[in-house]
């Protein structure tokens, strides 16, 4: 912890929080995240724009991947809001950026050793060896196929029909090589993440997987195809185990993929550290001398996490997470799903960006401040994305299973159909395209519409 920060901030391991997750599984518990009880703000009403408390603009702390001046944040004592919005469509309402704000945790300095030690038992192999490997075959689908018929679809295609109609494992964050680089290739391919929890409630009697991560090929969208990673924490003594969150939210950027861990902050996994398991089995551990991955071929080992750090009561909740490349820096976009059971108030769902240092491709310090937060003042956001002060949200807030697309900035939002159950999101600047997804069983699909139609 970085001196001189830790006397202004509560650490919100101290707080008890529930994740506000439109399919709440469990607590986050994987690697000592907190449970709790809900989202929104707490304190004193909040007079402070965005940007910071003393109006000067910074986005880094002290220290940490990208050095540099630390940030005006540590000087000053933050001010928490008490009254979300009580209306939605009104547009994006600023807080106090700098009273969020992210740590790098020691996990990041014990990860390396671990994972060397899993190499002498699990071999590593590339992210080109995976991707020449892709085993499953995805079913390209006609705009008019894509449920609730969102407007300006340019590609889609659906899972195979065991995945499409699987119980076990639910779709949730998205993201690609549109993020992770500024051609929005990587291995000359164009690549889509798509992150699965597994729904210990389908099968209660089946020892839990956590998630798993599908690799998209779209390179050619008319024959996309894909093969399942299981996400894994490294342990003591050669070993490994699941990551049990609901990962509701992916960002994959440089070499880094960041899930989004509800009550805990971010997980970082590392894409050049891809190990190959044992499939004779299906159970997830090592014994000593082999590895094994209930079933899957290839594991990603997480390498870090950014844990939250806050004054205010309660404390951020991470539901999703998402990319703004637009920014300068990079920035993640976090937020919190809210509806009227799932937290303090409906409305109470914030919004945060992060700045990443484009070097390393990690936070951009030990301790990273949110470069801005707002009140989103929309219900039920299943995932964002920003270009600039526009964010796109997606919402389950319609009835019926519908979903809704939310272009909201500071001056109030536009809304439109999307696709139902709707879940992550994703811009794909260099197509000039906005990636989403749906959850429900036997209605899953993964599509890009273009972005213009949503402006």
């Amino acid at each position: 912890m970085v001196s001189g920060v830790g006397l202004r901030l509560v650490f919100s391991s101290a707080l008890l929080l529930v994740a506000c997750d439109a399919d709440p599984v469990g607590t986050d518990t994987t690697g000592g995240d907190p449970s709790g009880t809900g989202a929104g703000a707490g304190g004193p009403t909040s007079s402070v724009s965005s940007s910071t408390t003393d109006t000067t603009s910074a986005s880094t702390g002290t220290g940490g991947a990208g050095g540099g001046a630390p940030d005006p944040c540590t000087l000053v004592t933050p001010v928490c809001a008490s009254d979300p919005p009580t209306q939605s469509a009104q547009g994006l309402v600023p807080l106090d950026r700098c009273a969020f704000a992210l740590e790098r945790s020691d996990v990041f300095d014990g990860s390396g050793a671990l994972i060397d030690e899993l190499e002498t038992i699990a071999s590593p192999v590339t992210l080109a060896d995976v991707l020449g490997d892709l085993n499953r075959t995805a079913e390209p689908i006609a705009a008019s196929a894509v449920p609730g018929d969102p407007a300006g679809v340019e590609l889609a295609f659906r899972w195979e029909d065991s995945e499409n109609d699987k119980l076990t494992w639910i779709p949730q964050g998205i993201t690609g090589s549109a993020d992770a680089s500024a051609d929005a290739l990587i291995e000359g391919r164009r690549i889509v993440l798509v992150s699965f929890y597994w729904n210990e409630d389908a099968e209660p009697a089946t020892a839990k997987k956590g998630v798993r991560l599908a690799m998209v090929d779209l390179t050619n969208p008319q024959q996309p195809s894909y093969r399942f990673l299981l996400l894994v924490e490294p342990k003591e003594n050669k070993n490994w185990g699941i990551v049990d969150i609901h990962a509701g939210g992916l960002a994959w950027f440089g070499d880094y993929l960041y899930v989004a861990s509800t009550s805990l902050g971010l997980r970082v996994f590392d894409m050049r550290r891809i190990l190959q398991a044992d499939t004779s089995e299906d159970v997830i551990g090592c014994d000593g001398t082999t590895c094994k991955a209930g079933l899957y071929k290839y594991v990603l080992p997480q390498v870090g996490t950014y844990t939250r750090a806050t004054p205010c009561d309660p404390a951020p909740i991470f539901s999703f997470v998402g990319l703004d490349r637009s920014s300068t820096p990079p920035a993640l976009v976090t937020g919190e799903y809210c509806s009227d059971t799932a937290c303090p108030s409906p409305l109470s769902g914030r919004v945060f960006r992060y700045p990443l240092d484009p070097a390393s491709g990690l936070l951009a310090a030990d301790v990273t401040y949110a470069a801005d937060a707002f009140f989103m003042g929309e219900r039920q956001v299943q995932g964002a994305a920003a270009i600039g002060d526009t964010f796109y949200l997606s919402s389950s807030e319609p009835a019926g299973g519908a979903g809704a697309l939310y272009r909201v900035d500071a001056s109030g939002r536009s809304a439109f159909g999307w696709i139902d159950t709707p879940e992550d999101l994703m811009v794909d600047g260099p197509a000039g395209q906005l990636f989403g997804l749906s959850e429900a069983v036997g209605e899953r699909a993964v599509f890009a519409a273009d972005l213009a139609t949503y402006e």
